[in-house]
């Protein structure tokens, strides 16, 4: 069972600890060496940057290409949504009779075995391989579902749910984004996740089943809505130094650690009505926060904070929150002169090889 520290020294370690000569050839399987950073990036812990420093410090450009192509696709799509400012757009939302879940998704029994084990795995540890994000999603279109509600879901289990990697990944496969929608079969399936079933909904050549609209064992639905349990606020105790703020994406133990200024975790009701997140996510999320210096927690809005404190307010950039008057810093990034929105991956990785040959070279 895949577990996740929430302490810094061991995040660092576990960086240090890379392969990526390894990562390269195994990371599509269940089984293989994948990184498992990918809630510390999300809670913006630690940049991309940083990790990718780390590793080339024992190896080469070549040997580190495409770890660097991965973390790479994590920036793409936040500058997708930096330059959208919302990950819906310019897709419409459907109505909410429409925002429908099958219920064999919810209680890990598609049928599909290696499904189903990494929906209960997603349940006990907030975690699901990459690939069978894109199996999940793949099921879920052909059997008429829009997109929107099983990502929600997704997104609401996941340690790791980053809004920009998770809905564009959805939008991706249901080909909303590209114009091909992406299918596996159950042979696809059996490769990469170590199984042998056979005789399954999608035990069928990719040709036979570019054509499902439907599956029988998920034609069962409900609605369901999902909430945040915040905890009570705390009262704070802050003097005349600069609040530094720090929410659900930037929880960077290093971020002026060096000052002596007020460090205030925003938890904000409006952003986890619009993205919840469940109870073992926010506990993740506060015992990251643990790792921040003299961290206090305030559950309310940010305009609430403001008028209660005439203290100079800083904050980090990210397209889901603006802090009116705070002074924004920006995040590291690896490729910080790329910050146009591009309409595919490999049109923006093209751009970065051009603008940042030392990374391939």
């Amino acid at each position: 069972m895949m577990v996740f520290s929430q302490k810094y020294n061991e995040i660092v370690n576990r960086i240090a600890a890379i392969n990526p000569v390894v990562y390269s050839q195994t990371r599509n399987y269940t089984n293989g060496a994948v990184s498992l950073l990918s809630p510390y990036i999300s809670r913006g812990v630690v940049s991309t940057k940083f990790i990718y420093a780390v590793i080339r410090n024992k190896y080469s450009a070549k040997e580190s290409e495409t770890f660097l192509k991965e973390l790479l696709w994590r920036e793409y799509f936040q500058r997708l949504l930096q330059n959208n400012k919302d990950v819906f757009s310019p897709l419409s939302l459907p109505s909410n009779s429409e925002q429908v879940l099958p219920n064999a998704l919810m209680q890990a029994s598609t049928g599909i075995i290696a499904i189903d084990f990494s929906i209960a795995e997603l349940y006990k540890t907030g975690y699901m391989h990459n690939h069978v994000r894109m199996y999940t999603a793949a099921v879920c279109n052909m059997a008429g579902y829009y997109y929107y509600a099983p990502a929600q879901w997704m997104y609401y289990h996941l340690l790791d749910g980053d809004v920009a990697s998770n809905y564009y990944s959805w939008q991706w496969v249901y080909g909303l984004r590209n114009g091909k929608k992406y299918i596996a079969n159950q042979e696809n399936i059996n490769r990469f996740c170590g199984t042998s079933q056979k005789d399954t909904f999608l035990d069928y050549s990719y040709q036979e089943l570019e054509k499902v609209n439907s599956i029988k064992a998920l034609s069962e639905s409900s609605n369901v809505s999902f909430t945040t349990l915040l905890p009570e606020n705390q009262d704070l105790k802050i003097n005349s130094a600069p609040i530094l703020l720090y929410n659900s994406y930037n929880l960077d133990p290093t971020w002026h650690s060096d000052k002596e200024v007020n460090r205030i975790l925003l938890l904000e009701p409006s952003h986890f009505k619009k993205y919840p997140v469940s109870e073992k996510v926010l506990n993740f999320i506060l015992q990251l926060a643990g790792n921040i210096k003299n961290i206090q927690v305030y559950v309310g809005e940010y305009s609430d904070l403001k008028e209660k404190y005439n203290n100079t307010f800083i904050t980090k950039e990210h397209p889901l929150f603006n802090y009116k008057d705070a002074l924004t810093e920006q995040r590291e990034w690896l490729a910080d002169d790329v910050t146009e929105s591009f309409s595919s991956y490999s049109k923006y990785l093209k751009t970065v090889k051009n603008d940042y040959n030392e990374y391939f070279s």
